[in-house]
């Protein structure tokens, strides 16, 4: 991947020699990297497409929806395809493209025809500039995930660098809390303090002074910290990560349901209606989207939710289980 490239593994185990600015900025990407790398993944779990062709790649198919907004899905040499395509030359009335660029990882490009869904019900008929029907050949289709063709990816990024830039102040506070103080000292001595705190800072048990440390040349400003602030950070981690999976239309109602909690069927699905409108605006373009390249190449592809099946079955497994309790509860009170 493309970030590995950008890392130095070395240097969070021997920081000898690094300023501290840089330091700092080594860790503010690997935090975002992580926290993006984190994302990326659970994005590509919103959905699937099933019934996929044998000679498609799942993992093509699902990162090109995530990245650009659409894939394109073609046939070469006797077999269906599925890459990144671009839209280019000329579009119909309705702004619908007649060619893309497809283009694969090891430089592959092509230019190709697609099918139009304008005009009639046929989908080798394509709507011109007249108002009037006239035939066209293809050999893909450009599939859109959603209307805007928006690239779920710009989400992913925002919420990447706002929960990553939160937990790098979460660490800057609590290094303040470890020292809350601001140390002056003459120029000739700064490197004898230093070494001094950093033991300090790398948690060792004690610290050996041999006896020159010049304790009277220093001063130490304390400012004020408050505790609180940790938790004030935790919870913004907390509000961002429910904000960017109601994106993903991740329910916020319960996982599981306790028969001892008092939860109402509104709380419990407090959430259903968003949830829903977010799943359609992926659901209502890109199914009759499938539907037409289906149409068009002979396949038989198929969007289906993954949440919607994980939260389902979760709901199934808790009755069950709420069941299996109550059914026990009543065996022993009988015996």
């Amino acid at each position: 991947m493309w970030f590995l490239n950008s890392m130095v593994s070395s240097i969070f185990i021997d920081g000898k020699g690094m300023t501290s600015k840089k330091m700092n900025k080594y860790k503010n990407i690997q935090e975002f990297q992580n926290v993006f790398v984190q994302l990326v993944n659970e994005a590509l779990q919103r959905y699937t497409i099933e019934n996929l062709p044998e000679s498609c790649n799942e993992r093509v198919v699902l990162e090109s929806l995530l990245w650009y907004g659409s894939v394109c899905f073609f046939e070469k040499a006797g077999q269906i395809l599925a890459l990144p395509g671009t839209p280019s030359a000329d579009f119909t009335l309705y702004g619908a493209p007649t060619k893309a660029i497809v283009y694969g990882r090891n430089g592959y490009n092509e230019t190709i025809k697609l099918y139009i869904p304008d005009g009639d019900n046929s989908a080798l008929v394509r709507q011109n500039t007249f108002g009037g029907t006239e035939p066209i050949e293809g050999s893909g289709v450009w599939v859109r995930e959603n209307y805007m063709v928006y690239p779920f990816i710009y989400y992913v990024m925002e919420y990447a660098e706002k929960i990553a830039d939160t937990y790098r102040t979460l660490d800057i506070t609590r290094a303040n809390i470890k020292r809350p103080y601001v140390i002056t000292a003459e120029e000739s001595i700064i490197n004898s303090v230093k070494e001094f705190f950093n033991k300090r800072d790398n948690n060792e048990s004690y610290i050996i002074s041999s006896g020159v440390f010049p304790a009277d040349k220093i001063n130490i400003l304390p400012f004020d910290q408050n505790p609180e602030n940790i938790r004030d950070c935790t919870g913004l981690i907390d509000f961002y990560f429910a904000k960017f999976r109601e994106l993903e239309a991740i329910s916020a109602s319960p996982a599981t349901i306790d028969k001892k909690a008092e939860i109402t069927i509104p709380e419990l699905n407090q959430n259903a209606g968003a949830q829903d409108a977010t799943i359609n605006t992926v659901k209502n373009v890109l199914e009759p989207e499938l539907d037409f390249a289906n149409k068009c190449l002979g396949t038989n592809m198929k969007f289906v939710s993954r949440i919607k099946e994980y939260e389902e079955d979760q709901e199934q497994k808790a009755e069950k289980q709420a069941e299996s309790e109550v059914e026990n509860d009543v065996d022993s009170k009988q015996q």
